[in-house]
């Protein structure tokens, strides 16, 4: 790619969401280095090149011709390590990330992130969720220096999603609802005003969507949790990803039971055997447990 190219590309896009030259750079570069990228009088390193790919909203993938041999296998581990956690194959996360780790850069901050937020993904349940709040901010800051938790990141790459949303799950863990309420709706606020890039958003929006709508619930915000819940139900039948769709699903049809409004019982039933169906269709085991207890507990005698 022209050098020219690249940072054309950059100003234009950093132009067209309203954003400074501080606002960009901030945790990546200093701003005269951006300005050098954008006047195409240098080229940024891996590092962040990728950095400012995400945080303008575009694909990570979407330029591959400045790469080399090593980048395009750590890519593949990262992919490796990603689709392990997804089917829940944990013991082949952590030899990945073992691999990943070994041929990481270690004076770089992506990898020194990506290390530190699996490396906690990986093996739950070792450490206190207050341990891992604290690893995963020091991880955050290795690429937001500023990142305080009253005031959250106006810029972030997806890996930045991953650590902020790992954040607030371990906040809705120790009950503290209404810190981790305040980071899903950041991050929720995100997809709606700042990323464009429809790959990116589909890769974690449902997740962010079901965890603000778990949070909400136990927060006893039955009818937010329901709205989060439709809004998540409309966007996996449009988008044809469901991965989170039979939990998204289940919260609404906990959170109609909870709330009691006239007509809440019959949709919650009409949705439980929903979630269970769709729990059953992707063989997710765990989730077919709870909605099969949920509608044995709520509607006995339902033939389902």
């Amino acid at each position: 790619m022209p050098i020219y190219r690249f940072g054309h590309i950059v100003k234009n896009r950093r132009e067209a969401l309203g954003l400074t030259q501080e606002d960009l750079a901030d945790g990546i570069c200093s701003v005269p280095t951006l300005s050098r990228i954008e006047n195409g009088e240098r080229m940024p390193s891996k590092e962040n090149y990728e950095m400012l790919l995400q945080r303008l909203g575009y694909s990570d993938t979407i330029l591959y011709e400045f790469v080399d041999e090593k980048t395009m296998l750590l890519h593949d581990l990262k992919f490796r390590i990603r689709h392990a956690i997804m089917t829940k194959n944990l013991g082949e996360a952590r030899c990945l990330l073992a691999e990943y780790e070994v041929n990481s850069d270690p004076n770089s901050r992506t990898d020194r992130q990506f290390i530190v937020l699996y490396s906690v993904i990986t093996n739950p349940g070792v450490r206190q969720s207050q341990e891992e709040i604290e690893l995963l901010e020091e991880a955050l800051k290795l690429t937001c220096p500023h990142y305080r938790e009253k005031s959250l990141p106006k810029l972030i790459s997806y890996e930045e999603i991953i650590l902020l949303n790992g954040i607030a799950n371990r906040f809705m863990r120790m009950q503290e609802y209404d810190r981790a309420i305040a980071i899903f709706f950041h991050l929720k606020s995100y997809y709606e005003k700042s990323m464009f890039n429809m790959e990116e958003v589909l890769r974690t929006q449902l997740m962010v969507l079901y965890n603000l709508s778990k949070c909400l619930g136990l927060a006893g915000r039955y009818t937010e949790c329901i709205e989060i819940c439709n809004l998540g139900i409309r966007i996996a039948r449009e988008t044809g990803r469901c991965m989170y769709l039979s939990q998204i699903l289940y919260n609404c049809a906990w959170s109609l039971v909870k709330r009691g409004e006239p007509g809440d019982r019959e949709q919650a039933e009409v949705l439980a055997k929903q979630a269970l169906y769709m729990a059953r269709a992707i063989e997710n085991h765990s989730a077919v447990q709870f909605a099969e207890n949920f509608i044995r507990n709520n509607f006995p005698g339902l033939n389902y």
